[in-house]
């Protein structure tokens, strides 16, 4: 029997190694931004005339909460993927954790996501799309040669609930949902796990980008306390300096996506 005719193995799917020592420095500056919205107090704030003290939380609100979710699940998907396959389920999952939490703010009435009654048709629109992205997840957890059909989409779902809620201007919402629909979208044609990495790169660059700013975008979109004294304490400062620092990985993961796979020796 000649070689021809032997049957082939499947191939191996190509290795795509992280650059571990970024990928670590960026959850350690994650695990600083996590205790200061945590932690400390950030500003004294005006409430009917009584002076109160406002956390990180408060003072970021959705965007800060939804944005810390998007950074630790890229971060974490990024050092612990090894291919296309994990880099797929990775932010699948992430998305799935971001959908599910605006649901369940949402469903609470939470004052992160304002809306009134309009808050309860919301939710019929991001609970589906968390099953989406779990269903996504799971495909390509389970069948390793599965085609990019159901991150198209819950892709299109999402840009499709994206232009629908902005129509209504209901703009917090269609920003959750195009957010969810450009995290799909930019995976359907990945075809190499290192451009799969620098897209992973850029959406980190971005949500980076937002957590810097959730304090003014919070209270330009949702509103905030009126703060008494200044309004740009050492919490604040700390947190933008961390949120520098993921962006800066992010630049160089864009640059450089991978770890050199080549032994030094055989250079």
């Amino acid at each position: 029997m000649t070689s021809d005719a032997l049957p082939h193995a499947p191939t191996p799917p190509a290795l795509s190694l992280p650059a571990a020592g970024r990928d670590r420095l960026r959850l350690l500056a994650l695990l600083g931004m996590v205790a200061i919205w945590m932690g400390p107090d950030w500003v004294q704030v005006d409430v009917g005339g009584v002076a109160r003290f406002e956390k990180g939380a408060v003072r970021t609100g959705v965007t800060g909460a939804l944005a810390l979710i998007a950074l630790w699940g890229l971060a974490s998907t990024s050092l612990a993927a090894r291919s296309l396959r994990g880099l797929r389920v990775g932010t699948a999952l992430t998305d799935a954790a971001m959908a599910l939490t605006t649901a369940l703010l949402l469903l609470n009435a939470h004052p992160w996501i304002p809306g009134g009654d309009l808050r309860e048709a919301w939710v019929p629109v991001f609970l589906p799309l968390a099953l989406l992205a779990l269903l996504d997840a799971g495909v390509h957890a389970w069948r390793p040669q599965a085609g990019s059909q159901v991150t198209a989409i819950r892709g299109g779902a999402a840009l499709f609930a994206a232009v629908a809620l902005a129509a209504e201007g209901s703009w917090i919402p269609a920003g959750i949902a195009l957010w969810l629909a450009i995290t799909a979208l930019v995976f359907v044609r990945a075809t190499a796990a290192a451009s799969a990495r620098r897209a992973l790169e850029i959406l980190t660059l971005a949500a980076g980008a937002v957590a810097g700013l959730a304090p003014w975008l919070q209270r330009d979109l949702v509103g905030v306390n009126q703060t008494i004294g200044p309004e740009l304490t050492w919490p604040v400062y700390v947190w933008c300096v961390l949120a520098a620092l993921v962006v800066t990985t992010a630049l160089d993961g864009v640059v450089r996506p991978e770890a050199d796979a080549t032994p030094a020796g055989a250079r």
